[in-house]
């Protein structure tokens, strides 16, 4: 059963143009028998994890499992690490998703679940923006994933369990805002829709080029879903396997930051990434050997 609830959309992004996320033409891509036939669309919320949190806790995990939130503008959009998540009306994509993992609210029993689900969360991703005509990104443990020539940040995610029976999955995709011109963005913003041409390219070179397709926010949710219901029916092995085919850290140097990336630590060093074992840890040669790295409790910044 499908179950589709939207708030009426206004007309809003940087251009004036009219942003709605059409969710007949989602459903519609949707192969999946879980993840994503329940869609609870809104136009502007705090955040969507607040309200799949909300709708976890009025109905249940059992009942809420699948569900998606999405809206249009987030006001108080959640990053990692206590960071805020900016979340302008410009056609992107801001979701939350319940997940109810087998070993219900036992830690320990969900633990390995959740482990796969925050590991199939990047490679969904990856393989969405694949289809959408946008190859080559890239893993960037813990919760992010990079795209470009020269990669930058295209998406991030962040899985809460607070043992309630069911984790949220929120997930941000940067899809038509172009960063370039935002003050506020990191330096690491980038985006999928196609961007003009720089002004010293070539002007013939550029006119025949064939246009690329402007990404349908509507196929890469789809995707996204299909692919995550896809990898939650494998093994953590399988799906660590995927994540490694798109690791982009694994054989680079990083620095690895105890406080943020933006404030230094006695405790700061450089490693070299060996990659990320089964249960999601960061595996690095550091000054003192190799260690295993929790993303809950470092940041790392890649030397591209």
């Amino acid at each position: 059963m499908v179950v589709a609830r939207a708030a009426k959309p206004q007309p809003h992004n940087s251009s004036d143009t009219m942003v709605v996320f059409e969710r007949d033409a989602f459903l519609r891509l949707l192969t999946t028998r879980v993840v994503g036939r329940r869609l609870e669309y809104h136009d502007r919320v705090p955040s969507t994890m607040g309200l799949a949190d909300a709708l976890l806790k009025a109905e249940g995990a059992a009942a809420a499992h699948g569900a998606v939130v999405l809206a249009e503008t987030q006001t108080a959009g959640i990053g990692r690490r206590g960071r805020s998540w900016e979340s302008a009306p410009a056609g992107n994509l801001y979701f939350s998703l319940v997940w109810a993992p087998a070993g219900g609210s036992d830690p320990a029993k969900a633990m390995p679940e959740l482990v796969r689900l925050n590991l199939a969360s990047g490679v969904a991703v990856v393989g969405a923006t694949a289809a959408a005509g946008v190859p080559g990104a890239r893993i960037k443990w813990p919760n992010d994933v990079w795209a470009g020539v020269t990669p930058r940040k295209l998406s991030g995610m962040l899985l809460n369990f607070g043992g309630g029976g069911a984790a949220v999955l929120g997930v941000g995709i940067n899809v038509l805002e172009d960063m370039r011109w935002n003050a506020s963005a990191t330096s690491v913003a980038t985006l999928l829709a196609p961007q003009p041409p720089p002004p010293e390219a070539d002007a013939e070179a550029c006119a025949a080029a064939p246009p690329l397709p402007t990404p349908s926010r509507e196929a890469l949710l789809a995707t996204f879903c299909n692919e995550l219901e896809r990898l939650m029916g494998a093994s953590t092995e399988d799906v660590l396997a995927e994540y490694r085919e798109h690791d982009l850290l694994r054989g680079r140097t990083v620095r690895v930051h105890h406080r943020t990336r933006e404030e230094d630590d006695p405790r700061d060093y450089d490693a070299e990434v060996l990659g990320v074992d089964k249960d999601g840890m960061l595996r690095v040669k550091g000054p003192s050997g190799d260690a295993l790295l929790s993303g809950e409790e470092v940041s790392i910044t890649p030397q591209l």
